[in-house]
């Protein structure tokens, strides 16, 4: 006797297609007396089979059990044609029902696999994104969760983290028994769908006609009266299941998918998490689309490889770090993850694509607070506790209803309002104005934006605009730059310059020449005081170096001094703005004095770690 061998994937069984003779119509449900009793007894058959077959498994060879199986459907009188294929048997009744057994042998152990990439990423502060076309919500199903946890909870887990990014949110998590035939007659309205499970070649994986999508949902007499037209030809079929998810189950094709939701106003990006999904007819669905894509694949798929390029593409798609949203053709063609994969027979297994290759995820959403004020400050400068300021939040979106929550940052409460309110503190300081805006439909934070905002006076602000003079001093790459070719840092490990500055309210300009070298700094202070851009041309030589910079206290290790946020620089009062490695020293290796000012050449560095390094603005009593 040959050794028990236990089918390595699942094996299905479909049924056939309903060929009725027309008879009077009952008011039991549409069903007349005789259809009522063919289909029970195709229920029947399958229950007697499937539990003949436990025992055959027992006894006997699996193939040959498997064998016993087919001529047992193909010697019953009520049954067309059986075949066996790589799920499982398939069955086609001479009343036109479709069905048969489903198999499904060891389960293989999932926690084995290959982890799940790329890993998702916390979702940060949201300002620039968009949400997909006109639906933010997903719909992820899968009705074998109970097989295929290991990787649909990745799935869930990192998509969930993933899409905030960009205003999606997971609004329904189906699992096993919740994907019903009902629930997939409501599919519309969605963004994103992930459909996973199991999916069944019709009637054979070598001369595939048909590709069904089995259900979770067991067999009911109310439900199969509700969907007895559909029944009745094949359009869902209903399977014995000898698996994790056992009893006996609909499947839906295309067609049924088709004919019970109206995707005409929806764009979506729709993935077939099922075996064979891109045949059989399912990649016609985007013709019912309003505009978007389907994914699939073009043969029965690993479950690693299904679940790691859901996740890879909803990913990619909703990276807000890059500049341009990837679209879907894009991400088809990134090499980063393969889109194929050789399987243990040997044949290239591939995802595919059909619709929209230009489909994305997000797009630009700008929201700023724009002040209502004359000035065009936040307030004006400074502002005066009691009095209320004007404001408004201004939205680049494509999401029409939006929420907005402000913040005053006195401590009271945050409070939901339109894109425009007048704000009132009751006390002098400096405080943080903010606004959350959300998506109305799902409460997805869309983004926020903040202003500074100062009530009565600023010693910190009105002393830095009192000062006279700017050091400007930079380290090794900038240093790189600006300094002749061979030269770089004085013997303090920067090169700086103290230079007369003048005022023209927020913006400042300073002029330095020595000999034929020219320094010329152009910048502006932000209405914080907390901010400042310039730009620096070096003349050295006969060379012209140039280059911006920001320097912003919330991006960088920045602090104030006693007395009142003034430090003391060479018994100076100034304000320091700075960004450099705190072991700078230790990155620098000095190979010679140059000149008297102290400048040393620099070698075996790299330059590209250091950034930026400081601006000083001080007061210099003259």
């Amino acid at each position: 006797m040959k050794k028990l061998i236990l089918l390595p994937l699942s094996i299905v069984l479909l049924a056939t297609t309903f060929f009725w003779t027309s008879c009077f119509k009952t008011d039991d449900g549409g069903w007349t007396d005789e259809e009522k009793a063919s289909y029970e007894e195709v229920l029947s058959l399958q229950e007697e089979v499937s539990n003949n077959l436990d025992e055959w498994f027992l006894t006997m060879d699996s193939l040959d059990a498997i064998d016993m199986v087919q001529q047992s459907f193909a010697d019953a009188p009520n049954v067309s044609k059986a075949t066996i294929n790589n799920k499982g048997i398939a069955v086609q009744y001479a009343n036109g029902m479709r069905g048969g057994l489903f198999l499904k042998g060891k389960l293989l152990d999932y926690k084995k696999g290959t982890d799940i990439k790329p890993l998702g990423k916390d979702p940060n502060s949201l300002n620039n994104l968009k949400s997909l076309v006109n639906g933010r919500k997903m719909l992820q199903m899968d009705a074998a969760y109970t097989e295929f946890s290991y990787y649909t909870s990745q799935v869930h887990d990192l998509n969930s983290s993933n899409l905030s990014r960009v205003g999606i949110s997971i609004t329904e998590y189906l699992k096993d028994s919740e994907v019903t035939l009902d629930r997939l007659t409501q599919l519309a309205g969605y963004g994103i769908i992930d459909m996973s499970g199991h999916g069944i070649p019709w009637p054979k994986e070598n001369y595939i006609t048909e590709i069904y999508y089995l259900t979770g949902e067991t067999v009911s007499t109310n439900t199969s009266k509700k969907y007895w037209d559909d029944i009745k030809i094949g359009s869902i079929p209903v399977v014995k299941a000898m698996s994790f998810t056992s009893g006996t189950k609909y499947c839906v094709s295309y067609d049924f998918i088709n004919k019970y939701n109206d995707f005409s106003n929806d764009t979506i990006f729709f993935y077939g998490g099922f075996c064979y999904s891109f045949l059989g007819g399912w990649p016609d669905i985007i013709d019912d689309f309003g505009d978007g894509a389907y994914l699939g694949f073009d043969w029965s798929v690993q479950g690693y490889h299904c679940a790691n390029w859901d996740i890879n593409s909803l990913a990619l798609m909703s990276d807000t770090s890059k500049t341009e949203p990837m679209t879907l053709e894009e991400w088809m063609n990134d090499g980063a993850v393969d889109k194929s994969y050789s399987n243990q027979e040997g044949r290239t297994v591939s995802i595919q694509y059909t619709g929209d290759g230009n489909l994305t995820l997000w797009g630009d959403i700008s929201i700023n607070i724009v002040a209502q004020s004359d000035d065009g400050a936040p307030v004006s400068k400074p502002g005066e506790a009691g009095v209320g300021y004007p404001f408004k939040c201004n939205v680049v979106s494509n999401i029409s209803e939006l929420e907005y929550i402000w913040d005053i940052g006195d401590g009271s409460s945050p409070v939901t309002a339109s894109d425009e309110v007048t704000a009132t503190w009751a006390e002098d300081g400096r405080y943080k104005l903010k606004v959350e805006v959300k998506d109305k439909s799902n409460g997805n934070s869309l983004g926020t934006a903040m202003a500074s905002v100062q009530i009565g006076n600023d010693d910190i602000l009105n002393f830095i605009l009192s000062c006279n003079t700017i050091q400007y001093m930079f380290g090794p790459q900038d240093a790189i730059e600006f300094s002749p070719p061979g030269y770089s840092l004085s013997g303090n490990n920067y090169v700086g310059e103290n230079i007369d500055m003048v005022w023209n309210g927020f913006n400042f300009s300073a002029i330095n020449e020595w000999g034929d070298n020219k320094t010329t700094i152009d910048g502006s202070l932000s209405n914080d005081g907390k901010t400042i851009s310039l730009v620096v041309e070096l003349i050295s030589s006969g060379e012209l170096f140039q280059h911006e910079y920001t320097y912003t206290v919330t991006d960088l290790p920045f602090s104030y001094y006693e007395p009142n946020g003034i430090e003391h620089a060479w018994d100076r009062p100034g304000v320091v703005f700075e960004i450099f490695p705190p072991d700078i020293q230790n990155h620098l290796s000095l190979s010679g004095y140059v000149n008297y000012f102290g400048i040393y050449n620099v070698t075996g560095i790299n330059w590209s770690v250091f950034d930026k390094s400081m601006i000083t603005i001080f007061k210099w009593e003259k």
